[in-house]
Formats: C-alpha cells, sequence, structure tokens
C-alpha cells in the first residue's frame, strides 16, 4: 500500500483530480471488518455481520461490521466489485479523510484527499468541482457521508457508552465452523447481554428510549443472520482455490 498523500480539497489546485471508484478490489479494502456508525445500522443489518469493539487507543466502544474470518480477508470482495447493495460509509468516504485540527471544534473541519490513492486518477471518474469551479455533485455527497459520519460517530460512541454504564455489554467470541472442517474464531468483540436488556426498568428503560439504544441492540442482534452467508462465500473461495 502507497504512502497517503494527504492535501485539503482545493477546487483550484484539484481542479484535473478525478475519482474511479469501481474497481474495490485495492489493498486499502483488504480488510476483515470495517467500523460502522448507528444511523446507517438500519441498512447495515440486512448485508453484514454487526459487533461492538473498542477503539485500541480512545477505549471507546463502536459498532464494526465484519466482512471476513481471517486478518486482510474482505469476503465483499468478487473481483473488481462489491458484494452487497449497500456499501459503509467509511468505504465509500475513500480516498477523502478528515482533516480536524481541533478535536474539540469538529464543526471547523475540512475534508482532505489522499492523492497516492490508486482511485485518484486525472482521465476517469468524478470530478470534485463543476464547471463553474464550486462543488460537483459527487463531492457533496462526500460532504454529506462526512457529515453522517461525524454526527454517527458522536451518537454511536454516546449511545454504547450507556449501554455500558447500564451494564448490557458482554464481551463475545465467535466462532465460526467452516464447511471443510475448519474453525475460525474472532475476539476481542462485544454484543449486548439480551436478557439484561429485556430487563431493563425505569430510570434505565428511559435513559435506553432516549439515546437509541433499544433500536441499536434489535438490529444488532438481528444481523448475526448474515455469519452463515459469509460462511457460504469462505467456502466457495477455497473450493476455487483448492
Amino acid at each position: 500500500m502507497l504512502e497517503p498523500k494527504l492535501e485539503l480539497v482545493n477546487f483550484e489546485a484539484h481542479k484535473k483530480v478525478k475519482i474511479s471508484n469501481t474497481n474495490f478490489n485495492i489493498a486499502e479494502n483488504h480488510v476483515n471488518s470495517v467500523t460502522v456508525v448507528a444511523n446507517e445500522l438500519s441498512t447495515l443489518v440486512h448485508e453484514y455481520p454487526i459487533f461492538i469493539t473498542k477503539h485500541a487507543i480512545s477505549g471507546q466502544y463502536q459498532l464494526l461490521a465484519i466482512l471476513g474470518f481471517e486478518s486482510g480477508q474482505n469476503l465483499y470482495l468478487d473481483g473488481e466489485s462489491w458484494r452487497g447493495s449497500y456499501i459503509p460509509m467509511d468505504i465509500l468516504r475513500r480516498p477523502f479523510h478528515a482533516y480536524i485540527p481541533d478535536k474539540n471544534n469538529p464543526a471547523q473541519g475540512q475534508i482532505a484527499i489522499d492523492l497516492a490513492h490508486p482511485w485518484v486518477n486525472e482521465t476517469q471518474g468524478y470530478s470534485l468541482a463543476d464547471d463553474h469551479g464550486k462543488a460537483s455533485d459527487y463531492f457533496k455527497r462526500i460532504e454529506k457521508t462526512f457529515s453522517q459520519l461525524m454526527g454517527g460517530n458522536s451518537y454511536t460512541s454516546n449511545a454504547l457508552q450507556v449501554a455500558d454504564e447500564l451494564n448490557l455489554l458482554e464481551s463475545v467470541t465467535v466462532s465460526v465452523d467452516l464447511p471443510n472442517g475448519e474453525k475460525k474464531t474472532l475476539n476481542g468483540l462485544y454484543s449486548f447481554e439480551q436478557e439484561k436488556v429485556t430487563a431493563l426498568t425505569g430510570e434505565a428503560l428511559e435513559k435506553s428510549h432516549q439515546v437509541g439504544l433499544l433500536q441499536i441492540c434489535h438490529l444488532m442482534l438481528s444481523s448475526g443472520a448474515n455469519l452463515p452467508k459469509l460462511i457460504g462465500w469462505y467456502d466457495n473461495q477455497a473450493n476455487e482455490k483448492a
């Protein structure tokens, strides 16, 4: 993977830059999980298994979509295409990054572009600006995606913090038995302890309602139905390599 070459988006400086995002089979996407936010859960849960993890540095809880069972394995990649009608926002926002010099004032953040990204070129794809030097429809979608991600990150973190305070989370190990007899294990994950969620009453129940925690719990637990699909894809890949 190339070292990122980040520059703040400037329509004049980057007027020749185009983004061709038709090939998802790039090094950056060879990961077995991706961070997601609560406001995309209602769509995500139809296609991805969702769990909770802790950020390695901040220690904050965050939502995670499982893409594969091994490090670097993304079973949603099918040649250059992405399997599934909904692609997580953290994938869609690439090759752009949020630049927030003041963490206490995220509204003043800007968007940077990685000019070393394989989707960046000068011949084909989406332009950043229109013919009048204003944001193109494509870049407006990118701006909207970042707005949803920033708001979603804050909302998700707060909701999961409440879940932790109410002792609703439990550490889980996902063990998958593959058709070829192999067992794959995913560690470092958390989920909701359903019995404790069901037993919520009074102030704790009201607080959970206020932060949308019950909906997050319901959606996340239902997403486990997607694991058999990933097992089937894994088996198909193994058979193709055999």
